[in-house]
């Protein structure tokens, strides 16, 4: 019998590649370490899978079960099953990750949940287990727990923040609870070609000391950057070699650059091919030399976000970077056979058509300097709560979701991204008219001719900047979510090839 079950669920259509649960893995190590027997169960939300949640809670009456879960999609499944399991049993539910710790009161409101972790969990989690396990969810007892948030006569109770953890070198994730080749990544991840057929993801810090505004790190890291040592993490890497042969790796971290000693350190002693996060102020402070070195120890891709180009807006969402360096990092990349994969937004709160044309030409600027360099979106903006972006966004006549469902179908509604109210209602379709228009391969679709007539109409609207009635973009995106809805997935699956 399991003292804590740890449970993450995905989006029901997860991606194939799906990225491992790493914070559920580093509590489950802590747990351990403090003498409790863990269980963990990560899976697509699911109406079978979230029903096996329920059962397994049920048979094994742990001290809590604890969810992990982000804003968006993800929260459906985690209310199914917590609602289930409240109404069946009376084991303590307690939530955790991004939007519990953002929302903490707001998501105590349901019945359903008895406990929220805010923030960082593994202390937490150790601690409110002792208690619970002495006291259960007595209050007296409780409120010496830092970083949580309980119910005191039905109404929520947040204690005092929890320290950061400051030596990361300590925990690991728990790897012997899942599958390790369950999630390595699908051959064609890597833009470059060069990630093979076992490319693993790795976390190796936490936060960032930058202060873009529409970043969760405001407010859950509180600008706190904090990582692995570089030996540890080269111990972990030729673990995951010999143990695994793995062939490349995907360094998650929020900004894998933030220290750069440390980073360069790390790739100094790969072997393997790499893509990682960097801001193109990190790269312009090296310079060309260092975009080099970058090149000389297996960097095969950097993922940095621009998010826009004008520069008013790169203000406004204090962004801290100059479309000069974007250039000099997409430059200097296509000299040394770097990768990049710039990303882009649209919609920010007091956001022109002006700025929404620059982001365009930046964009286009961009894919013009070569083959290496590709860019993606340009998204919606989506405001994110805790945010500084937020808070300007509800000035602007944004309504935030009031409830966990309506936060569960805030990102995307369907196959439709939703906009914010103040939004310029031009830009939801231009990343499918900017995707459509440069796929080469309609040819291999199940259904190519209608693709082929509807990238005809994307060419031609984005080549002329004209996004008004998009009746060619709202039709087929109806249409595709009707099919999903009454179970033709298989058809939808169809108008695409399968390496997609």
């Amino acid at each position: 019998m399991a003292d804590i079950i740890l449970v993450k669920l995905e989006n029901e259509e997860a991606s194939r590649d799906l990225a491992p649960p790493f914070g559920i893995l580093f509590l489950a190590d802590y747990l351990e370490k403090a003498g409790f027997t863990v269980q963990l169960v990560h899976e697509e939300g699911t109406k079978d899978k979230v029903q096996s949640v329920v059962d397994l809670v049920l048979s094994e009456s742990p001290l809590f079960v604890g969810f992990s879960t982000l804003t968006g999609p993800p929260l459906l499944p985690t209310i199914q099953a917590s609602r289930e399991i409240k109404r069946k049993s009376d084991v303590i539910i307690v939530w955790g990750g991004i939007h519990p710790t953002v929302l903490s009161e707001q998501t105590l409101l349901n019945d359903y949940i008895d406990l929220v972790v805010i923030g960082e969990g593994e202390a937490t989690a150790v601690e409110l287990a002792n208690v619970l396990r002495q006291n259960g969810l007595q209050a007296n007892e409780l409120e010496e727990v830092a970083g949580i948030a309980f119910k005191r006569n039905g109404q929520p109770v947040v204690t005092e923040p929890r320290p950061f953890i400051r030596d990361l070198d300590e925990i690991y994730p728990a790897w012997h609870h899942l599958d390790v080749g369950r999630y390595f990544l699908s051959p064609d991840y890597f833009l470059s070609g060069l990630g093979g057929e076992r490319a693993v993801v790795l976390f190796t810090s936490r936060g960032c000391p930058w202060r873009c505004a529409f970043c969760y790190n405001q407010i859950v890291n509180r600008r706190a950057f904090r990582a692995q040592s570089a030996e540890r993490v080269l111990s972990e890497v030729r673990d995951l070699r010999e143990r695994f042969d793995i062939t490349a790796i995907v360094f998650e971290d929020d900004n894998f650059f933030t220290n750069t000693r440390r980073a360069l350190q790390i790739i100094r002693g790969l072997d393997v091919p790499w893509n990682s996060t960097i801001r193109v102020d990190e790269v312009a402070k090296g310079g060309e030399d260092f975009v080099k070195e970058l090149s000389q120890n297996h960097c095969a891709e950097l993922r940095i976000g621009v998010e826009t180009g004008s520069p008013r807006i790169l203000d406004l969402i204090k962004k801290d970077i100059t479309l000069d360096q974007v250039r000099k990092t997409a430059q200097w990349c296509v000299k040394y056979g770097i990768v990049t994969n710039f990303m882009f937004m649209l919609g920010f709160p007091g956001e022109t058509w002006p700025d929404v044309y620059q982001t365009l030409e930046l964009m286009d600027e961009l894919e013009a300097m070569g083959e290496t360099v590709h860019v993606r979106g340009p998204f919606p903006y989506v405001p994110f709560p805790g945010t500084p972006l937020f808070d300007l966004a509800i000035e602007h006549g944004f309504k935030p979701p009031t409830s966990l469902t309506e936060w569960s179908t805030y990102f995307f509604m369907g196959r439709r991204p939703s906009l914010p109210a103040y939004a310029e209602k031009r830009i939801a379709g231009i990343h499918h008219y900017r995707k459509l228009a440069t796929r080469k391969d309609l040819d291999q679709l199940t259904f190519p001719l209608p693709a082929q007539l509807l990238a005809r109409a994307a060419k031609f609207r984005y080549e002329h900047k004209f996004f008004r009635f998009p009746i060619d973009y709202v039709i087929p995106s109806f249409g595709v979510e009707m099919l999903n809805k009454i179970g033709l997935s298989a058809i939808v699956r169809g108008m695409r090839p399968e390496s997609h």
